[in-house]
């Protein structure tokens, strides 16, 4: 991964770089962060790699609702082979409905700066979910990507 540099272009670059690295490595559809936001106490998502449309980011869920907010109140993966088998009603996951998913894997990013963010590596067609080595390959990533930006801020 590049060095991260102050400024948002270079950040974000970086972090475009990383998620088609990540969807590369894991055949993903959509590869998507989101991240607690604190004045709202909710989370949002802040990016996506080939997202069907825009509405991401408008996303605001609570903390513990929805995929990133269950991952990040849990501080667990969310493995969700086929989203029929969700435990609560498909409206409930504004991102799985909006990017029409039907397999996913959702996991903690913790720093020591950053109260939480949440990687999304999701297919929008039946897939086998990434195992639990490449699931640590990626989280150690976007750790590793959190902890440069903190260091650059």
């Amino acid at each position: 991964m590049d060095i991260l540099y102050k400024g948002d272009e270079r950040v974000r670059r970086s972090l475009e770089e990383l998620c088609t690295k990540v969807a590369a490595e894991t055949e993903a559809s959509l590869v998507a962060i989101a991240e607690y936001h604190s004045p709202s106490q909710g989370v949002r998502w802040t990016y996506a790699d080939r997202p069907l449309n825009e509405r991401y980011k408008r996303m605001n869920v609570m903390y513990g609702k929805g995929v990133a907010g269950r991952v990040l109140q849990t501080g667990t993966a969310f493995r969700c082979e086929n989203v029929a088998d969700l435990p609560l009603p498909l409206r409930e996951y504004p991102i799985v409905l909006s990017e029409k998913i039907r397999a996913f894997v959702a996991l903690p990013i913790i720093t020591p700066s950053l109260f939480g963010a949440v990687v999304f590596i999701a297919y929008r067609s039946p897939h086998a979910l990434p195992d639990k080595k490449v699931c640590d390959r990626v989280s150690s990533y976007i750790q590793a990507y959190f902890q440069e930006r903190e260091a650059v801020e």
